[in-house]
């Protein structure tokens, strides 16, 4: 199952099988006509994926999986010679049948959701680099530019956008059965604070992008981050919370409750730290999902190179300093902690060659309120460093 594997755990793929919409059309013809030698791979797995779809589900999973799993073996050793692959085409009409009328239903039915999923690859491509200010986008794509270091945004249950407690806006429309999203853009070097129409409040770090729904319409609450956010979430046993990142197989799922993600696309692992309340850490699989309960004063850390979570009971208080502007460390990499200095003061610190830091963990706490060269100095007094400003960029030494 080699080469279908990569497609099969894509749920933009798969949403394009059964929901194909003219953005994800575009997206995935575009996407063969640059790959030409995946297209009989698609084409396969697409005539697959039809043909078992029904609304049935008497089948367990790992039946399913297995029987998936002999069709698309068939289809590959198959593929030896035109006229394996003949008899191939004639052994897979009757093997289609036989798993519709076993009821094998709608496997993939865990990997929808009733949002788009063309919200996390439209994050994908919006660039924070060249921005200055925090950027409100709404549905129309007209931004609002905020000219604010830290910004405060309150969506009222009436229809209307606070903007620093001062400016009011009406954007929101007047879509009653349909969810329209808006983004919030928050450049390297700021924060902001958002209060979504239920009243849950987000606190965005640094080098954030958040798109969120104007209304929570549906029956699941559901916002895509690209950053660090800390969420406290409007309790509502009717309507789950969800917090998708850009890694499509990892979310976070609560009902009401305190924590704190932090998902930057350039971070190898993405972190999950519990303050109140209860959160599942979702690992999104092929047939079912894998979920990781997690307790106030627990940890998460999922992999992005294998997908493991590691469980730990830390004090998450200093997960979350970040909101005052602080900046708590135990035992962790000196590059991370470079990382999150770059992105509070939108400035760039390059290392010596010669200096292996990559090794190296320091604990301590700085306050990002101070100017930065003042947490600079701080830094070279926890290390022993030695960092100089040579044309605009921060050399450590």
């Amino acid at each position: 199952m080699k080469p279908y594997s990569k497609y099969l755990e894509d749920s933009f793929f798969i949403d394009w099988i059964y929901k194909p919409t003219h953005e994800s059309d575009v997206f995935w013809e575009t996407y063969i006509l640059n790959n030409p030698q995946e297209q009989q791979v698609i084409s396969d797995l697409k005539e697959v994926l039809l043909a078992i779809k029904t609304n049935d589900l008497n089948l367990t999973e790992a039946e399913k999986k297995e029987m998936l799993g002999k069709i698309l073996d068939k289809m590959m050793s198959s593929k030896k010679t035109s006229t394996e692959f003949n008899l191939f085409k004639k052994y897979f009409k009757y093997a289609a049948m036989l798993l519709v009328l076993l009821g094998v239903g709608l496997f993939l039915k865990n990997m929808f959701s009733q949002q788009n999923p063309t919200l996390v690859k439209n994050l994908d491509m919006m660039s924070l680099d060249s921005l200055t200010h925090t950027q409100l986008v709404f549905k129309s794509g007209e931004p609002l530019l905020i000219n604010k270091k830290e910004s405060e945004i309150k969506y009222t249950s009436s229809g209307k956008v606070v903007v620093n407690a001062n400016d009011t806006i009406t954007s929101v429309t007047e879509e009653k059965e349909k969810e329209t999203y808006n983004k919030l853009l928050v450049p390297y070097g700021q924060r902001s604070k958002i209060t979504l129409s239920d009243g849950s409040v987000v606190h965005l770090n640094a080098g954030t992008k958040f798109i969120f729904p104007e209304k929570f319409l549906l029956r699941e609450r559901t916002v895509v981050l690209s950053g660090e956010a800390f969420f406290e979430v409007k309790p509502n046993k009717e309507r789950p919370f969800i917090v998708k990142t850009m890694e499509e197989n990892f979310s976070v799922e609560v009902l009401g409750t305190k924590f704190n993600v932090s998902a930057y696309p350039a971070d190898g692992c993405i972190f999950t730290a519990l303050t109140e309340g209860k959160v599942n850490v979702v690992e999104k699989g092929f047939f079912n999902n894998k979920k990781t309960v997690l307790k106030p004063g627990q940890l998460a850390t999922w992999s992005k190179k294998n997908g493991n979570v590691e469980v730990k009971n830390v004090d998450t208080d200093n997960y979350t300093l970040w909101t005052s502007g602080l900046l708590y460390f135990e035992s962790e990499s000196v590059i991370n902690i470079i990382r999150k200095i770059e992105r509070f003061y939108n400035i760039d610190i390059v290392l010596d060659e010669k200096l292996d830091i990559y090794k190296i963990k320091i604990s301590g706490k700085l306050d990002l309120n101070d100017k930065i060269e003042k947490t600079l100095q701080n830094l070279m007094f926890i290390t022993k460093f030695k960092i100089e400003l040579i044309d605009d960029k921060y050399i450590i030494k």
